[in-house]
């Protein structure tokens, strides 16, 4: 994550140092949508986990505008947590009797919809569901995601090869969607942490924005 926007701020784009560093930042969505579908079922109060999501969503948005559009204030894209947000929601109504069946899939529907005004937009959601409609088993789960980044990205990749070789070599950072599988192998499907490391992500998150966002200001621009 941090690798990724680093390089998306300060590294010129098309080189190989940006292109590196990109195809591993590439890790970061997929293992996160991985993990809102395992913490949707190990979460110990699923009202708080909305909750704290929520919070560090809308902390997260400003984060996200001042690192990328030095502005505070700025309402277009939200940032990665707000996707996850959605992601989240996106699970719980697949699972939960709350929902009538004949408005799960329009609702999903408006969720993916929603998430595409997000980073990473409705592929997230999309990813996030996969893992959990298939978690009855982690092959199935990782077939399921092989799958879906066939779809979204590596066949489109190959497509646009086939249009413009050139495309290859400035773009194949989107392979590294690929790079999530053996980390989730390695995953032992138990609740892992302490009482107090699961705030460490919600906190680096926007404080590396606010960061990278600060250094291109004051050094960049």
């Amino acid at each position: 994550m941090l690798i990724d926007h680093t390089a998306h701020i300060f590294v010129p784009y098309g080189t190989l140092l940006y292109t590196c560093m990109r195809f591993v930042g590439r890790t970061t969505a997929p293992v996160m949508c991985f993990f809102i579908s395992e913490g949707y079922h190990h979460t110990r109060n699923l009202k708080k986990y909305f909750q704290r999501m929520a919070v560090f969503a809308v902390i997260s948005h400003f984060a996200f505008s001042f690192c990328f559009r030095s502005n505070l204030l700025d309402f277009g894209t939200s940032s990665m947590i707000t996707t996850l947000l959605l992601s989240l929601f996106a699970v719980h109504v697949l699972n939960s009797e709350k929902f009538d069946k004949a408005y799960k899939l329009p609702l999903l529907l408006f969720i993916a919809y929603l998430a595409q005004h997000c980073d990473w937009g409705y592929e997230a959601v999309i990813y996030t569901l996969v893992f959990e409609i298939a978690r009855e088993s982690r092959k199935k789960q990782l077939t399921a995601y092989t799958g879906a980044i066939l779809v979204f990205k590596i066949i489109p990749f190959i497509s646009a090869i086939f249009s413009d070789i050139s495309y290859f070599f400035t773009n194949w950072q989107q392979l590294g969607v690929i790079l999530p599988i053996p980390l989730i192998l390695l995953y032992n499907g138990e609740r892992g942490g302490g009482k107090y490391t699961k705030w460490v992500f919600y906190i680096f998150y926007p404080a590396h924005l606010i960061l990278l966002g600060y250094l291109n200001i004051r050094y960049i621009l």
